[in-house]
């Protein structure tokens, strides 16, 4: 293909990418808790987000206990007649809505196991009839209903990491040969595909089991392998939170250099496995963690997890005790597609091309219980996962700041361009030959959890853009704010108030006034509106609104009633081109952060005074450290809130500025996310929602 169509089909494929390029997410199921009301609006809810795929689990018992979730009990019972008429009409959902069904082929999140006639057994893994006649019982109960879609919409079925006991003994190689080969040809031999966390990382009950086969030979048995990553740090709670190459623990070596050796297109993660305070995360926190996933060579993710809750259950409502929650129930869910479509962004070039091995891993064994990225460099500012397709060389870096970063290319004379996921535009960059020259310097400045494409071409159509800015005016007016709780929730929410300063909603009020009025613990969605009055020569000038930094939550923007927006990582800025006139000018703002103040506040109160209802529990005493495991809190912070717990800040702060360019434009000499980049057709707001 001639170079300048591989670019353009490169771009297509960024702005607009294809399906196979989205991400998937867990789908889980709470004791069987489903109907078919809540199965439709679910599913119609992901597509809409830009999700392409489910992995569907009802988990029965896995964790459920006083330490973490204590889930309802179950209302319909795991592989009965009416338990596959649900799962049969997820199917076919899946297929109108033209998303991809796959399923734990398990009752449990660790073992191999199922019911019958009512009661669960374990399946002996290392028994070859015994898996089949599991799989016999759990899956082949759905082929028999959906033959129409099995291999189209309904593609693989999926084991998580093996926990559980091996019954006979044996050996790692044992129990690739008896359990992943035989689920792989069962598989196989009707229609379907495998992916699994295979053989770990977690093998509690197993430790002792002989270590005497590569994880890479197990995970070679799957379609596509995956992995796993959680995040370590809390938001808005640690200082390290939503930078860029922290606060990750990832399983994504053994992963990655598995696809490659094995010519499998697809390395993927299950993904945001967060255990720490439920409704805590936003897509800012989330964003840099994706990015090392795909910084180390990961290019499909599984978010974990969007939960089945019926409106039974209220809002926020049931949950998994793990996982970062984005369903209908999450308060900014609704803001949510820009981040999920900058996520397929990511993967359609990430699933471009070939892989091209830089020398960024480190010759380190892969065993079972080892967690880690193993990079070469793990302080490095930047990291890089490289791609060739055709003459086009491309690499996803993650990282912040200023600085120079070596890249694995020569120039050649060609064009480096940094293309943006976030705002789909594409900037020139500085750049220059290295010294050997078979490498390209460039200069990067990113903004904290940054990430982007550095692309090569030779494009000769494309020339460096002015990008020099300067502010225009700060919008210094003061701001009507309206409060509205979730539309799931009857409880009155605040009044209207009038900030001649912008404040954070947790200087308000007292800690004991947690009554739903109160703004200190409010969660939900806060509508910000001002006038902003503007000569002719300023409205004309105006490129972008720049919200200050946020520390938490989302924000939609609207200018004298265009869509221009959201607003939901740094630098926290949305362009507004064409949009401000002469004079007055109307600005709206519609914040929203997470559940987590309003949780805490409603720990004070009685359960009937509530604005919330979910299945945490609600602990009216601090939380104690046991000294013995670092990571274990009694109460656990994955079982409820807590009066005790720490707010997160919330609402905008500012400044809020109008920035854009100056009276008299120069060339800038590098280049910042942000900045206006190339005179291409990207992501306007209305396409963004």
């Amino acid at each position: 293909m001639p170079t300048i169509l591989l670019l353009a089909s490169l771009w297509t494929s960024f702005v607009n990418p294809p399906e196979s390029a989205k991400p998937w997410c867990y789908w889980w199921w709470i004791n069987g808790h489903v109907d078919r009301e809540t199965i439709t609006s679910d599913l119609e809810s992901m597509e809409a987000l830009g999700f392409g795929g489910v992995l569907m689990f009802d988990s029965r018992g896995y964790w459920d206990d006083d330490d973490h979730v204590v889930n309802p009990k179950a209302e319909i019972a795991w592989g009965s007649d009416a338990w596959y008429d649900n799962v049969e009409f997820s199917v076919r959902e899946c297929a109108r809505l033209g998303l991809v069904f796959t399923m734990n082929a398990s009752a449990s999140g660790g073992t191999l196991n199922g019911f019958i006639d009512g009661r669960e057994y374990e399946t002996d893994i290392m028994d070859r009839n015994a898996v089949r006649a599991h799989l016999d019982r759990v899956v082949g109960p759905l082929l028999k209903r959906v033959p129409d879609l099995v291999g189209k919409t309904f593609t693989h079925i999926y084991s998580v990491s093996y926990e559980g006991n091996v019954r006979t003994g044996g050996s790692w190689k044992a129990i690739k040969d008896a359990f992943y080969a035989t689920m792989v040809d069962w598989a196989r031999a009707h229609g379907l595909g495998v992916y699994s966390e295979s053989g770990g990382p977690w093998c509690w009950g197993s430790q002792e089991t002989k270590l005497d086969c590569s994880q890479l030979d197990m995970l070679a048995h799957n379609d596509f392998p995956q992995g796993e990553f959680w995040p370590l740090e809390e938001n808005g709670l640690s200082p390290r939170a939503g930078h860029a190459n922290v606060n990750g623990r990832y399983f994504s070596r053994a992963v990655v250099l598995t696809a490659r050796r094995e010519g499998r297109p697809i390395a993927s993660l299950e993904a945001f496995t967060h255990m720490h305070r439920h409704w805590t995360v936003d897509p800012a926190y989330l964003k840099p963690l994706a990015d090392i996933a795909y910084a180390d060579g990961v290019n499909r993710l599984v978010w974990h997890t969007f939960t089945c809750s019926p409106k039974k259950f209220g809002v926020p409502g049931a949950e998994y005790f793990a996982g970062s929650h984005i369903n209908r129930n999450v308060t900014w869910q609704k803001d949510a597609a820009p981040f999920v479509r900058y996520l397929g962004r990511c993967q359609a070039l990430l699933q471009r091309g070939e892989p091209i091995d830089d020398g960024e891993f480190t010759d380190v064994q892969t065993n079972y219980y080892g967690w880690g990225r193993f990079r070469k460099d793990e302080k490095a500012q930047f990291t890089t996962t490289h791609r060739r397709e055709g003459g086009e060389e491309f690499f996803f870096v993650a990282g912040e700041g200023r600085g120079e970063l070596i890249l694995n290319a020569a120039l050649n004379g060609r064009h480096v361009e940094l293309w943006d996921a976030v705002d789909v535009r594409r900037h020139p960059l500085v750049a220059k030959a290295a010294d050997d020259g078979d490498k390209t310097v460039v200069t990067l400045d990113l903004p904290k959890g940054g990430s982007g494409f550095v692309v090569f071409t030779a494009d000769p159509d494309l020339a460096p853009s002015n990008a020099a800015e300067s502010l225009v005016q700060t919008v210094d007016s003061a701001w009507n704010v309206a409060f509205a709780y979730h539309p799931g929730v009857a409880a009155r929410p605040p009044e209207p108030v009038t900030m001649d300063v912008l404040r954070d909603f947790t200087s308000y009020g007292t800690p004991d006034a947690a009554d739903s009025r109160s703004i200190r613990y409010f969660s939900g969605e806060a509508v910000y509106r001002t006038k902003v009055e503007l000569t002719a020569d300023a409205a004309a000038r105006v490129r972008a609104l720049e919200l200050g930094a946020l520390k938490t939550g989302v924000a939609h923007v609207w200018v004298n009633g265009v869509d221009c927006g959201v607003v939901w990582c740094a630098p926290w800025r949305v362009r507004v081109p064409d949009v401000f006139n002469p004079g007055e000018n109307r600005l709206e703002i519609r914040y929203t952060n997470n559940w987590h103040n309003r949780l805490v506040g409603d720990c004070r109160l009685a359960a009937a005074e509530r604005v919330t209802r979910s299945t945490l529990h609600y602990w009216t005493v601090p939380r104690m450290i046991d000294p013995k495991v670092s990571w274990n809190r009694k109460p656990t912070v994955y079982s409820g809130p807590s009066s005790f717990d720490a707010l997160q800040p919330s609402g905008l702060v500012g400044p809020v500025r109008l920035v854009g360019a100056p009276p008299a434009a120069s060339s800038a000499a590098h280049v910042r996310f942000g900045d206006p980049g190339f005179a291409v057709h990207g992501e306007t707001g209305k396409d963004r929602l």
